[in-house]
């Protein structure tokens, strides 16, 4: 996926300047910086969620698989289908486990009949790391798991429908230190079947599960490149005192 001189406005307020970056198979990108810094206004725009918000405006080129996804031809349902999306709070429909992995597939007819359906689910809840912990209560309400499952689910959730692209918006913001371990176990062993872009506030999470980050600072992508010279070596002053502790 990739993103060329990408600008965010709400109404009169521009909330994102010039941002260019690309998001690769297989590495996970994390997006960091103060809060209000653009990082979150940023990952909406790659499955324009911000189409939903009726002042905002977003001008530039961002393109799936070489496709403009702004384009009038493409079909958002389909698009947010191919850029999964996991929130800060843990979401589940208030329907069972089962429902709530399967509604996916079921509405973009990738599942034949009873029997696909179930292959895809237990698939799904094995490849976000739930399913032994699930398989024997698969008919219980998601909504009653905790929350580190609740999230795992929305996970399996996301990617029953096979996506190209999963977006997590500070996954683990609302979780344990025992969930949230767990949660970066899943995102290391994701990486590779899909394109990850995270955004942490936490830099020791961004640290440990991305191999690139990118630094926004009021609106704009101050800094790019590798997570470990983000962190030991960044190129730009702002980047190493935001790495510091001098602000944040």
């Amino acid at each position: 996926m990739t993103a060329r001189n990408v600008n965010v406005s709400y109404g009169a307020k521009q909330a994102l300047h010039d941002v260019s970056i690309d998001i690769e198979q297989d590495r996970v990108v994390a997006f960091i910086g103060p809060s209000g810094c653009g990082k979150s206004t940023f990952l909406r725009t790659l499955n324009r969620m911000n189409d939903t918000v009726a002042s905002a405006r977003v001008t530039g080129d961002i393109r799936l698989d070489g496709q403009d996804i702004y384009s009038a031809e493409m079909d958002v349902v389909q698009l947010r289908a191919r850029v999964g999306m996991v929130f800060q709070k843990p979401n589940p429909f208030p329907k069972s486990i089962y429902e709530n992995v399967a509604y996916g597939p079921r509405i973009h007819g990738l599942a034949g009949g009873k029997a696909d359906l179930d292959v895809v689910v237990e698939r799904s809840l094995t490849r976000a790391g739930l399913w032994n912990e699930v398989k024997d209560r698969l008919a219980d309400s998601g909504t009653a798991l905790s929350g580190g499952q609740q999230q795992r689910l929305c996970i399996a959730r996301a990617i029953a429908v096979d996506p190209e692209v999963i977006l997590m918006d500070e996954p683990c913001s609302a979780l344990d230190p025992i969930a949230t371990a767990r949660i970066e176990e899943l995102i290391h062993e994701l990486r590779g079947r899909y394109a990850i872009a995270i955004v942490t506030h936490n830099m020791q999470q961004a640290a440990r599960v991305s191999q690139r980050t990118a630094f926004f600072h009021l609106g704009t992508l101050v800094e790019y490149g590798a997570t470990s010279d983000i962190f030991t070596n960044p190129v730009q002053e702002r980047t190493r005192d935001y790495i510091t502790g001098r602000y944040g």
